[in-house]
């Protein structure tokens, strides 16, 4: 029978912070201009304060009462630096009402692609509904931002402009290895994560946040993504890099690339699709591409190749159980002292590939001893010569 390996992968969270600390603009004009506050959304390959001041955001404002369109999709674009601080108008000026009513605002970046921009969000219904597509290349992954704040008008946000706090609509997924085996030592060329949802519907609702807007003090919530394409084996996204050694008694090493998911409900694998040779993982899974060696004479335990050039194979690890959720960094610590398991149902003894349990790359590979017996003494007699 199979053994079920216990192999770790933790689960860690962050949510991007975001601070309220900003100078006033001075606006002398009725244009309306907006503030966004780049705190709420965090760098690396993400959007950031650098990336709206070339791609700008896109705005619709409604009536807040009663509620009526006043313009849709304006791309704010116009980026200038106005006493210290950034705002951004249109190209073709939009100006508050008269009347001083209020005004709702909704902005988000990127584009989408019915409008020329970005192909993975592949349908925008109205100012507040996107579906999502991540590509399987991770630098063309999208980080859509999403901003909403109410009841703004012109006596009041005239000179000061409108601040407009953006928040990550999606999931970002990093993993990091670490080997606690002082005995072994890995190559390790990629990471991947795979049977998943590949694409979703984000809806912005007003009631699952707090004061109406993504301000301080409120989140996007799991449940404004909706309508998920299920869940497939077809379903990958996978980063690979030139070959890292992980050492015996590693600490830690975070492995190359960032991705950026749809939210959605994950369901850890319990074995393979069927007890077919190379059937694949019945659900939800990461992986790391590596070999194993001896850590003493760099002898290959497990992998492809020979120890002279060994090669990678792809060793998994269920996860499940919860949700990826929006605005969320989800950092896997995978040990791989364990070995994990072999990516498709194998041959290997003692099953024969004949049930659909997970395959441990290091069952039977470990050296162990049995029937361990000692011999009974051999008995010699001896005479003694008399004196």
């Amino acid at each position: 029978m199979k053994k079920n390996l216990l192999i770790l992968a933790v689960a860690g969270l962050a949510l991007a912070s975001c601070s309220n600390d900003e100078t006033v603009a001075v606006n002398n004009g009725d244009a309306i201009s907006f503030r966004p506050l780049m705190t709420g959304v965090t760098r690396a390959a993400d959007i950031d304060a650098g990336t709206l001041e070339t791609t700008g955001f896109y705005v619709s404002a409604r009536k807040h009462s009663p509620d009526a369109e006043y313009f849709t999709d304006v791309p704010f674009t116009t980026f200038a630096t106005v006493s210290g601080v950034k705002t951004w108008t249109s190209t073709t000026k939009y100006y508050w009402p008269s009347d001083d009513s209020e005004l709702d605002f909704y902005a988000y970046s990127p584009k989408a692609t019915g409008d020329g921009h970005n192909a993975q969000i592949t349908a925008h219904a109205n100012y507040k509904t996107f579906t999502v597509q991540p590509s399987t290349t991770i630098s063309e992954q999208v980080d859509l931002i999403f901003a909403n704040t109410n009841q703004k008008k012109k006596s009041t946000n005239n000179t000061s402009g409108v601040v407009l706090n953006f928040r990550h609509t999606g999931a970002k997924i990093v993993c990091q290895v670490k080997n606690s085996s002082s005995s072994l030592k890995f190559g390790v060329e990629g990471w991947k994560v795979g049977y998943l949802s590949p694409s979703g519907t984000f809806t912005y609702a007003d009631s699952n946040t707090d004061g109406r807007n993504t301000g301080d003090g409120t989140t996007l919530t799991f449940g404004q993504w909706d309508s998920h394409a299920a869940a497939s084996v077809a379903t990958e996204y996978s980063s690979t890099f030139s070959k890292v050694d992980i050492a015996a008694s590693n600490n830690g090493t975070l492995l190359d690339g960032e991705m950026i998911l749809v939210p959605q409900t994950l369901t850890a694998a319990t074995g393979y699709a069927s007890n077919e040779t190379n059937a694949k993982p019945n659900n939800t899974f990461i992986a790391v591409k590596l070999y194993i060696l001896n850590n003493a004479n760099s002898e290959l335990i497990a992998g492809g190749g020979t120890t002279a050039s060994p090669t990678t194979i792809w060793a998994i690890w269920p996860i499940g159980g919860y949700n990826w959720e929006p605005g969320k960094k989800y950092t896997y610590t995978i040990d791989l002292a364990g070995g994990g398991f072999y990516e498709g149902n194998t041959s290997v003894v003692p099953t024969g590939g004949t049930d659909t349990s997970l395959d441990p790359l290091l069952e039977g590979a470990e050296i162990k001893f049995v029937s361990v017996t000692v011999d009974d003494w051999t008995v010699v007699s001896k005479a003694v010569p008399q004196s």
